[in-house]
């Protein structure tokens, strides 16, 4: 790297981008800065910039840009999202029956008075707070030492406490031990002593937790150095973290920290882990260390340097220009960038919590149902509630197996059985039609993680034949990406259910046209071409893949001959998508079988692809890399 590990920020990449009215930086200096860091090429256009807001604009990143001294000064604050402020020291919810006290902060006024979690306070210097809300959380704050009465309601008694609001430190990990023998790291952002907090809350409470639960949901990144210090705190030493800069370069980095646990781990993800938190999950999932559960990750896989005074004292003075310089791939090799991490256990927004908490509430002696989303059976919370287990069951892939006690004995079951045992209203994600499929697995398995969408509900006519269309938006839906500007193709319009889907996947370089600015949208798809496209989503998504990839074109007519014979009757253009998919796992990154849904002489590469062999040849790339189980 050209600059220091700890200067690189994977971090808050979901804040609205900052602009500067006065820049310290000239164009010229950025685009010095640029020429020598940036990741991705430098428009012609940006060296005819007068300003740098028209810059930024042109380079169209929207993780590159300029801060002024005071808006750097704030990002470096959201990074560590770390609060300081003065109260009495209390975590509170709100409720109809006064605040509640969810947690007592240590060093506060209300730790030293006694409170502590599951208090009730029912009025705040005789002015009551039921029910509560927003209003009454500004009367436990004031000047730093002055005095409150807090009226507390415990066990039915009513009691008064006078205290001193302080000073509050809360950090951004915060970790405690919850019923049931569970520990709970809730950790906002990845600052520079996330590592140190989450190692002293495990070595406080590890010998005392069954299960760990690490709550990422809206955690936005933050340093690299620190979530590859968490991810050895939970995995142990490893190489989990590798960096591809402008010219193709990758480099690993390993981490030697001994972990400081070995109990099973449940992740809790959402829309808004992005970037660190996006690299710690997708490694412990690489490594089959945990379960990953809730929603699919924002999908940001390339990380910034933060150009200030440290690095560059002859361009800043406290400003920083924060620039783009690599794309990231986690433990098994694989980006983030788009595609995201997809949770073992995909549920609806709003469970995650509760479905980690069904999967840890059980036991052998107490649970009907048990289910094994890895090589931790789980057994499921006999008291959860209807809509909590139905979440969990619609979940379970085909792949996982779920077990059900009946006469004292646990029995294999699938989802539905289970559920329907339990008298649950199940809606099943998998197909109702693809039974006498071949491939009823991997629809069912792409069906359960929401990645195909049917012809109707409940149905995805597997024997149907694939358009050109229909394909790019299926794989756009894989990739999480989306194109909605003006169409790339004269025969794409604009608001066609397709154009986004089309143009994503042109802009990303995994389709072309068929000449004359046309795509043919409704051309039916044949085996060639969609090994091309997999073969070219594999690359994308693989550093080993690409530069397998990239090998096997260079070969050109100079490849072994057994590889050139299986190749033969294919085109040109095709021979290397399929060579990836048939031979790059194993020859590129040490795997076992391929990526292919079908032996090479069985497929003929001019015959029409049909929707259940796309599906499964989608699933086998991603559960061939390790994205799906």
């Amino acid at each position: 790297m050209k600059k220091h590990l700890s200067r690189l920020l994977a971090a808050l990449l979901a804040m609205a981008l900052l602009t500067a009215p006065a820049c310290a930086l000239t164009v010229p200096q950025a685009l010095e800065l640029l020429e020598e860091n940036y990741y991705y090429g430098i428009p012609g256009a940006a060296y005819e910039a007068r300003t740098l807001d028209e810059l930024i604009q042109i380079l169209g990143d929207p993780y590159t840009d300029y801060m002024s001294a005071e808006e750097y000064a704030l990002f470096l604050e959201l990074v560590e999202d770390t609060v300081d402020m003065v109260g009495v020291g209390v975590e509170i919810l709100y409720t109809e029956d006064g605040i509640l006290i969810k947690d007592v902060l240590s060093g506060g006024s209300a730790q030293e008075a006694g409170l502590r979690g599951g208090d009730l306070i029912v009025a705040v210097d005789g002015v009551p707070c039921v029910p509560a809300g927003e209003e009454d959380r500004l009367l436990l704050l004031g000047e730093e030492g002055t005095k409150v009465t807090l009226t507390v309601l415990r066990d039915g008694q009513a009691r008064d406490y006078g205290l001193t609001r302080r000073a509050v430190y809360i950090p951004n990990t915060q970790i405690s031990l919850l019923e049931g023998g569970v520990g709970y790291v809730d950790c906002n952002s990845f600052g520079l002593d996330t590592d140190e907090l989450l190692a002293q809350g495990l070595e406080q409470y590890d010998a005392q937790v069954d299960f760990w639960v690490l709550d990422l949901r809206g955690n936005a990144g933050g340093y690299v150095d620190s979530a590859l210090e968490v991810t050895a705190a939970l995995n142990g030493p490893g190489r989990y973290l590798y960096f591809e800069e402008a010219g193709g370069q990758v480099a690993g980095y390993a981490c030697r920290s001994a972990a400081l646990t070995q109990k099973p781990l449940i992740l809790l993800l959402d829309g808004e882990s992005a970037s660190a938190s996006e690299l710690v999950a997708s490694s412990i999932r690489d490594t089959d260390r945990g379960v990953l559960v809730g929603g699919r990750t924002y999908g940001k896989g390339v990380a910034q340097s933060a150009l200030d005074e440290s690095s560059d004292p002859d361009y800043f003075d406290g400003d920083c220009l924060k620039v783009t310089t690599a794309r990231f791939y986690a433990a098994g090799g694989t980006t983030t960038d788009r595609i995201g991490v997809i949770p073992t256990l995909l549920v609806d927004e709003g469970y995650a919590e509760a479905v980690a908490a069904a999967l840890t509430g059980g036991s052998e002696d107490t649970s009907q149902l048990c289910v094994m989303p890895g090589s931790q059976p789980f057994y499921v919370d006999p008291d959860a509630s209807a809509d909590v287990l139905a979440q969990l069951l619609e979940a379970v892939p085909p792949q996982t197996p779920v077990f059900f006690r009946s006469q004292g004995v646990f029995g294999q079951c699938t989802p539905a059985q289970a559920a329907q045992r339990l008298g649950l209203d199940f809606d099943s994600r998998w197909f109702s039609d693809v039974a006498d499929s071949r491939y009823d697995f991997a629809i069912d398995a792409m069906g359960t993680y929401r990645l195909l969408s049917g012809t109707e509900p409940g149905l995805f006519s597997p024997k149907e034949r694939l358009t050109r269309a229909q394909l790019c938006v299926m794989m756009a839906r894989v990739l999480n990406a989306a194109d909605r500007g003006p169409s790339r193709f004269d025969d794409v319009a604009q608001d066609a259910w397709y154009a986004s889907g089309v143009n994503a996947m042109a802009a990303l370089g995994l389709v072309d046209g068929v000449g004359d600015g046309r795509f043919d949208p409704e051309g039916t798809l044949t085996q060639e071409e969609f090994l091309t496209i997999m073969g070219r989503t594999a690359r994308y998504l693989s550093f080993a893949l690409d530069g397998y990839g990239q090998a096997v074109e260079d070969a050109g007519d100079d490849l072994p001959p057994d590889m050139a014979a299986d190749l033969a009757p294919y085109s040109d253009w095709a021979r290397s998508g399929a060579a990836v998919l048939a031979w790059g796992l194993e020859d590129a990154m040490g795997g076992s079988g391929d990526l292919l849904y079908a032996s090479l002489e069985r497929i003929d590469p001019s015959a029409p692809i049909l929707r259940e062999e796309a599906a499964a040849g989608m699933y086998a790339l991603l559960a061939g890399l390790d994205i799906l189980p």
